[in-house]
C-alpha cells in the first residue's frame, strides 16, 4: 500500500516530457523560472499552471506539454536550483583544493551561506511548502548532489584513510552543514550573525575532519571497525 503511495506521489511529481529541442529547452526553462518567481512573490499553494503560463507568455497547453500540474513544475524548480548549487559549490571547491585544509574549509562555508543565501526559497522553503516533494526529490537534493565532490574533496586531503569512513565523513559534513544553515535561514536569531555562523561552522568541521590526521597515516580499512 505504501509503495503504491509512493508510485502515485512520484507520477504527480514526474515532468510529462522532457525537451530535445534547443527552442523547446528554451520554454521549459521559462516555465521554470516563471514559476520560481512566481512561487516566491506568492506562495506554492496561491500559484496556477494558467498564471505561470501567463506570466511566462506560453500557452496553457505548452506548459502541460511538459509538466501535469503544479507540483511537477515545482519539482523541475527545485532540481534546478540544487543542480544549479551544487555545480557552483563543485566549481569552488576545485579552486581552492591545493590549499591547506584548514584554510580551504572556511572558504567552503562561506560559498555554501552565499549559495544557499542566493537560491534560499527554491532550495530550503518550497519543501516546506510542499512536504511530500522532500521525499520525491530526496536523489536530486543539494545535499545528495553535494555528497560526491565532498567526499571527493576529503580522498584528495586524506588519500589513505578508508574511503568508507570518508563517505561517512562526508554525509555528515554536509548534513550538519546544510542542515545548521537552513535552521539560520529561517530563523534568522539576533545572536548569530553571518560571520559567526560561518565562523562557528568552520570551528566544528575543522575539529571533525581533525580526526581523519592520525587514521590517514594509518593502512587503509586498519580502523574500520572501531571508527565512529
Amino acid at each position: 500500500m505504501a509503495g503504491r503511495r509512493s508510485a502515485g506521489a512520484l507520477h504527480r511529481f514526474t515532468p510529462r516530457r522532457l525537451p530535445r529541442q534547443k527552442r523547446s529547452q528554451l520554454v521549459f526553462e521559462r516555465i521554470i523560472d516563471t514559476a520560481k518567481l512566481l512561487f516566491e512573490q506568492h506562495g506554492y499553494a496561491y500559484v496556477s499552471t494558467n498564471q505561470i503560463a501567463a506570466r511566462a507568455g506560453v500557452s496553457i497547453g505548452s506548459v502541460y506539454q511538459y509538466f501535469a500540474n503544479c507540483e511537477s513544475i515545482a519539482l523541475a524548480v527545485y532540481e534546478a536550483a540544487s543542480s544549479r548549487a551544487a555545480a557552483t559549490m563543485k566549481r569552488k571547491a576545485l579552486q581552492v583544493l591545493s590549499l591547506p585544509i584548514a584554510e580551504s574549509i572556511a572558504m567552503n562555508i562561506a560559498w555554501a551561506v552565499d549559495v544557499i543565501e542566493k537560491d534560499r526559497y527554491a532550495l530550503l522553503q518550497l519543501i516546506s511548502e510542499i512536504p511530500e516533494l522532500r521525499s520525491v526529490s530526496q536523489p536530486f537534493s543539494f545535499e545528495s548532489l553535494l555528497h560526491h565532490p565532498t567526499q571527493l574533496y576529503l580522498e584528495h586531503h586524506f588519500p589513505n584513510a578508508d574511503r568508507a569512513i570518508l563517505a561517512r565523513k562526508a554525509y555528515l559534513i554536509d548534513s550538519c552543514v546544510i542542515g545548521v544553515l537552513s535552521r539560520y535561514f529561517e530563523e534568522r536569531p539576533d545572536t548569530l550573525s553571518r560571520a559567526a555562523v560561518i565562523a562557528e561552522l568552520t570551528a566544528m568541521v575543522r575539529g571533525y575532519v581533525a580526526t581523519l590526521a592520525h587514521r590517514d597515516r594509518m593502512p587503509a580499512g586498519a580502523d574500520s571497525q572501531s571508527a565512529p
